[in-house]
């Protein structure tokens, strides 16, 4: 940028000047600033709305799936030797059960033992359940992946017992329960029908309400409709008693509870929006209409849903909802959940909110496409118009530079005059 020196010939500060015109005509630059920064507060008010409605569709969700409507609470006294867990098809009712014994595989080892894993060549021959696999100069570690490869219904592994004398293999069935005959001559050798085995596989037996069970696992299902046994050890001599009864209704009053909480947070977020920008709110409102017209249906009033149409805001009489479950708790399931003849009422607002908050079309993609097109529009528009003024100051300086050299040029005529009149006056 070239050095220029403003009203030497006019003694007008023609600089200031220059400034003072820019700087009016830039004017539009700085409310389209303004307008930037208002659509990047309305972008971040878009998306803290979408967080609210996020945590309103947790909610929803939490009494749109039968399985946690229908939950059940376990009263175990034998927590030390099982575990219960159910599902939504649990039957309520006390049951005595009895651990006699835990599922465990067959577990056989060789009686040879093999100095080295990886280098000392074996030969022989196994026979497992029938299946034989003759083997000839292969390392341990080759065998075990031999037997690991092949279908013979066992994992075989390395052991070192501590010893000192070398490696041995063990065979452990895949079964548990199951009893599997095992002969080994050569390298390794094994015989359980004369020798027994290291570990005797068994099934899980236990006993329900005088009932026997057998499983070749210890997760057992078949024991009490529902429900899944965990077998952790044997009992002591004695049966414990499970106590599973339904907690449906307190799980389906948290969770109304939890959605009316989480709807009136929306509701008091578009009211601070409200005061300082109804056009703003007005905008979000539209979606928290919609929210309010599902929950204030007549379903979900029986259920003890109500709404304040002073403030805008939900809530939950616990009483109300009870008395519906004491009376009928199938219909209370039918109204949230539906049947095979009507939608229910989460249902239709899952569906809406996933909608509202789908990640290519919903509420917050939209107005973030919406504003981020603007707000780029108006740096284009920015930039063009500074290019616009910078060549306007060039062209101000341009015309004051050439109104200050005409200047000079007159004063230096008139300097000249006055010079050649005063000589003239003083050679008379």
């Amino acid at each position: 940028m070239s050095v220029t020196f403003s009203g030497l010939a006019s003694g007008i500060d023609t600089a200031s000047i220059i400034e003072s015109l820019i700087e009016i005509e830039s004017a539009p630059i700085t409310t389209m600033e303004n307008t930037q920064t208002y659509l990047e507060t309305k972008l971040d008010t878009y998306t803290e709305f979408n967080t609210l409605l996020d945590s309103f569709y947790a909610s929803v969700t939490g009494l749109n799936d039968e399985n946690d409507l229908n939950s059940f609470e376990v009263t175990n006294n034998g927590s030390e030797y099982f575990t219960i867990s159910t599902t939504s098809l649990a039957n309520e009712g006390t049951y005595a059960v009895e651990i006699v014994s835990l599922a465990q595989q067959q577990k056989d080892v060789g009686t040879n033992y093999i100095v080295d894993t990886d280098t000392t060549a074996l030969s022989g021959s196994l026979e497992i359940g029938g299946e034989t696999l003759d083997y000839d100069n292969v390392t341990l570690s080759d065998l075990v992946d031999l037997l690991n490869e092949g279908d013979y219904g066992v994992t075989a592994s390395i052991i070192d017992d501590g010893t000192g004398g070398g490696y041995r293999l063990m065979l452990t069935a895949d079964t548990a329960g199951e009893e599997i005959a095992i002969s080994g001559t050569g390298s390794v050798e094994l015989d359980t029908a004369a020798n027994g085995h290291a570990v005797t596989g068994t099934k899980a037996h236990l006993v329900v309400d005088g009932v026997d069970y057998y499983s070749s696992s210890n997760t057992v299902t078949n024991a009490i409709k529902g429900s899944t046994i965990t077998l952790l050890a044997v009992s002591d001599d004695s049966a414990d008693n499970v106590s599973i009864a339904s907690d449906a209704e307190e799980v389906i009053a948290t969770q109304l509870q939890a959605m009316v909480e989480a709807y009136n947070a929306i509701n008091t977020y578009i009211d601070t929006i409200y005061a300082s920008d109804s056009t703003l709110a007005n905008s979000m409102k539209t979606v928290q209409r919609s929210l309010r017209n599902y929950l204030t249906g007549g379903d979900l009033v029986a259920l003890g849903l109500s709404t304040d149409w002073e403030t805008g805001e939900l809530s939950f009489d616990s009483d109300t909802f009870s008395d519906a479950y004491a009376k009928d708790s199938g219909r209370v399931t039918t109204a949230l959940l539906g049947d095979d003849d009507s939608e229910g009422m989460m249902n239709r607002l899952d569906e809406y909110l996933t909608e509202q908050l789908d990640a290519t079309s919903g509420f917050l993609v939209t107005k973030e496409t919406s504003i981020e097109k603007q707000i780029s529009d108006l740096d284009d528009r920015i930039t063009a118009m500074e290019t616009r003024l910078e060549k306007r100051q060039e062209t101000l300086e341009a015309q004051f530079s050439a109104m200050e050299t005409l200047i000079s040029s007159l004063n230096s005529q008139g300097d000249y005059l006055t010079s050649f009149f005063a000589s003239y006056n003083s050679s008379d």
